[in-house]
């Protein structure tokens, strides 16, 4: 098994590498290749590490954090120096490791090969637990990563909009030959839900290996896909499942905040599922890239989180509240915080304003030493407010910038280098960046237009 897995492997790295990681698009397969037939094999294929790792660039672009200019000049690679600044890259240098298109089609292929094999291997050896589990990881990654790269490569979901704007290239088979078209934007969330409340009927409600993902973890994404859909009675719905399971907020008055990265993985309660961003772009590293000011200046003083989160060193504020535990790429996964964060938004935003308040009430609990006032006329921008604080450097701060911006926030994005300023003005086009060229030369797919 293990050289069965190790040989595919090799063959999807070859695939995804030598075609300028074009989700294989225009690939011929070698029929001659070992390929996984056992459930096990299947399963070891959904343990690989890239099946954790998310899609970088929105974070590159969320201007939470800056470079100092030094460290901006010495940044490697032209792609990350683009994103950076907010201007279009046709993503030609790879940085270090594999992009987001390339990382998140790579796992796509991985979910369809275990959700096909695993088909095939039921109808020979009947269903089982083990085999459900399995096959319920292959839709709940291949919808993960879906929801990732519509959040970067496509324009913020708009419910009136989203049957005429252009969406993402599908691929729900393991067959090269298949010809590559990018979908609606309707289309690819209708994929995205369809693909959760599957992993959601077949998954466990709960999993030894924290790094398998359970039914709890299919019920959060459902919650931040349908908040992203402005779908707010189902996002609630779901959150409130989250709410309810095994999974509880951390309460931050016990962690200790002597440790160099007061948290990790481990024996943390409110972790529903391990995510990490990549490492492939060297401006999001946590260990160079500074905190904006005036958004810690947002920590109030009796807010935990003001030295948890951060560490000053020679004048600059360095981030320290990944709960990754600040080795490797920063965790971006979802929290039990998070589903509080989306019920009160969801709560909010149709009227009831009493369980917004009840629900931010609750969750502030766990994170302020003293409990402040959420008044009713302003419980929504203070949700949005503590959403943006308590899920800072986790991959989401660009989504949400798209989704607000929709519903007529007026976000402008802005980073200033060496004096210069670079701004992403709301609804800006730049903002759904450009596919890798190669994909565009070797599948002829749509690039995003401009």
């Amino acid at each position: 098994m293990k050289n069965t897995i190790i040989l595919i492997s090799i063959f999807i790295l070859l695939l995804l590498g030598s075609t300028g990681c074009t989700s294989f698009l225009d690939v011929k397969s070698d029929s001659k290749l070992a390929v996984p037939t056992s459930l096990e094999d299947y399963r070891a294929l959904m343990n690989s590490i890239n099946n954790s790792l998310a899609v970088p660039e929105g974070e590159v672009m969320s201007v939470d954090h800056y470079l100092p200019d030094d460290e901006y000049d010495a940044l490697f690679c032209q792609t990350d120096r683009d994103l950076y600044r907010l201007e279009d890259s046709p993503m030609i240098q790879e940085c270090d490791g594999s992009g987001g298109w390339s990382l998140a089609y790579g796992n796509i292929y991985r979910a369809n090969v275990a959700i096909h094999g695993v088909e095939a291997f039921e109808k020979e050896n009947g269903i089982s637990a083990r085999s459900a589990d399995v096959k319920g990881q292959g839709y709940f990654n291949r919808a993960i990563n879906l929801y990732e790269l519509a959040q970067v490569w496509c324009a913020g979901f708009d419910p009136q909009q989203a049957e005429s704007t252009l969406g993402l290239p599908l691929k729900v088979t393991d067959d090269f030959n298949e010809k590559t078209v990018r979908a609606s934007l309707k289309a690819t969330f209708d994929l995205i839900v369809e693909d959760l409340q599957k992993a959601e009927a077949l998954l466990p409600d709960q999993q030894s290996n924290i790094y398998w993902a359970s039914k709890v973890a299919a019920w959060a994404y459902l919650a931040r896909v349908y908040l992203y859909m402005q779908n707010y009675e189902k996002a609630r719905v779901y959150a409130e499942k989250c709410i309810q399971s095994n999974f509880k907020l951390l309460d931050y008055h016990q962690v200790d905040g002597g440790k160099k990265f007061p948290f990790n993985v481990n024996n943390n309660s409110e972790i529903i599922y391990p995510r990490f961003l990549t490492t492939a772009y060297y401006s999001i590293s946590i260990d160079v890239s500074r905190m904006d000011s005036m958004l810690y200046q947002s920590y109030g003083e009796g807010d935990l989180r003001r030295s948890l989160f951060f560490n000053k060193k020679d004048d600059a504020l360095l981030f320290r509240g990944d709960y990754g535990g600040g080795g490797g790429g920063t965790f971006c996964g979802p929290t039990v915080a998070e589903m509080y964060l989306i019920r009160a938004e969801c709560a909010a935003r149709t009227g009831k304003i009493n369980e917004a308040s009840s629900t931010l009430q609750e969750f502030l609990s766990y994170r302020l030493d003293k409990m402040i006032p959420v008044p009713e006329t302003t419980v929504l921008d203070q949700v949005l407010c503590e959403r943006r604080k308590e899920l800072l450097w986790r991959g989401i701060r660009f989504g949400d910038v798209k989704r607000l911006n929709r519903l007529g926030a007026g976000i402008t994005l802005k980073r200033t280098i060496r004096g210069k300023e670079y701004l992403l003005p709301p609804n800006d086009s730049r903002a759904n960046i450009l596919i890798p060229q190669k994909v565009i030369e070797q599948s002829g797919i749509t690039q995003n237009p401009r």
